[in-house]
């Protein structure tokens, strides 16, 4: 079995076994976050010592009348209906809010094993690989396999759960300011939705990386020579998803949907960062941002240049897809099209939402 059929058949292997994992645990991760807000709605806001684990009745939200005070803690009396809870009690109330016999044990315990098992894959890959010989010609592919060594699977409940927590304390309330810094049980299971949401994303983005490695290797053993590969391998040096979508369209000699394709690839992911698919209002009332600008000096330029980049495309596509001929007939000016929406899902990798 060749590296390539030994490395396809671990991948294959793993997305079988936890193709369920990979859409359900990432909705249960959101569910569990949204239960634990509301936890937290009901909890006193302290960390100081005893006042993390105090929580208003069976975890109502208290009026503004009835607050704790993490100032004041206890030296002026407890307002009552506020009462302590032990971990197990919150945990008993969230795997009630969020129903369907979910348990916040089992469902710690399954990310665990699945981040374990992704490195398992990710150190078989590796060992795969260990023996390969990736000459000059092939320096983009050495590079995708150092990711692939190197790669994280996302961060952990201990990091999100450190984010959180307030760097300074205070209170009139010296004896809980002594007994330190307490871990809220709604912040821990927080902690635990977050890591089981980026493990998955984390997941996913190796496997395409793998993928991606895969790809590049075979067309350039199958084209036997630089030339042919310069001729061939350009496709897979598209963005994955521009790749996958396109490939079999160009491939046909079907420019003109592959281009149209790639152009709907670019809005989809504008949508799913923002809700809206043209880049104008992405940019605008999505208050869409691109990390990665060379300094900050020049951020705003950098995001310019990306929101008139979508646009770009927007424009194109409504020039093209308004006719039956759209005048692609050029393989070159297809994939110079293909190329472009490459470019804006590359950049389209590292956003945030500005507030």
């Amino acid at each position: 079995m060749s590296v390539i059929e030994e490395a396809k058949k671990l991948i294959a292997g793993f997305r079988s076994k936890h193709v369920t994992d990979l859409e359900k645990i990432p909705a249960m991760s959101e569910k569990l976050r949204e239960v634990c807000g509301k936890i937290e709605r009901t909890w006193s806001g302290s960390f100081a010592g005893w006042h993390g684990k105090m929580y208003f009745r069976n975890f109502q939200i208290p009026s503004i009348y009835e607050r704790f005070s993490g100032e004041w803690g206890s030296i002026n009396g407890i307002p009552d209906g506020w009462e302590e809870k032990q971990p197990e009690e919150v945990s008993a109330k969230i795997e009630e809010l969020v129903g369907d016999d979910f348990s916040v044990k089992k469902f710690e315990d399954s990310i665990k094993k699945f981040r374990e098992e992704s490195e398992v894959l990710k150190n078989e890959i590796a060992i795969s690989f260990s023996s390969f010989n990736f000459d000059a010609d092939m320096a983009k592919e050495k590079d995708i396999f150092t990711q692939i060594e190197s790669f994280e699977f996302g961060k952990t409940k201990g990091e999100y759960i450190n984010d959180r927590l307030p760097k300074t304390m205070m209170s009139r309330d010296t004896e809980a300011l002594r007994q330190g810094t307490c871990i809220a049980s709604w912040l821990y299971y927080e902690g635990v939705a977050l890591e089981a949401k980026s493990v998955c994303e984390a997941i996913n983005n190796f496997l395409s990386l793998s993928d991606r490695l895969m790809r590049q290797i075979e067309i350039r053993v199958k084209s036997g020579t630089s030339t042919a590969s310069a001729k061939v391998n350009h496709l897979a040096n598209l963005h994955s998803d521009i790749y996958s979508k396109c490939r079999e369209l160009y491939e046909k000699g079907a420019y003109a949907e592959a281009v149209e394709k790639s152009f709907k690839v670019v809005r989809d992911k504008l949508r799913k960062l923002t809700g809206h698919e043209t880049g104008s209002e992405a940019f605008g009332k999505g208050k869409l941002h691109i990390k990665g600008a060379a300094a900050q000096n020049v951020d705003q330029d950098f995001n310019e240049a990306v929101k008139f980049l979508t646009m770009a495309i927007d424009r194109f596509r409504n020039e093209k897809s308004h006719t039956s001929d759209a005048k692609i007939d050029d393989p070159v000016r297809a994939y110079e099209y293909l190329r472009l929406s490459s470019l804006a899902m590359n950049l389209l990798e590292d956003t945030e939402i500005l507030s």
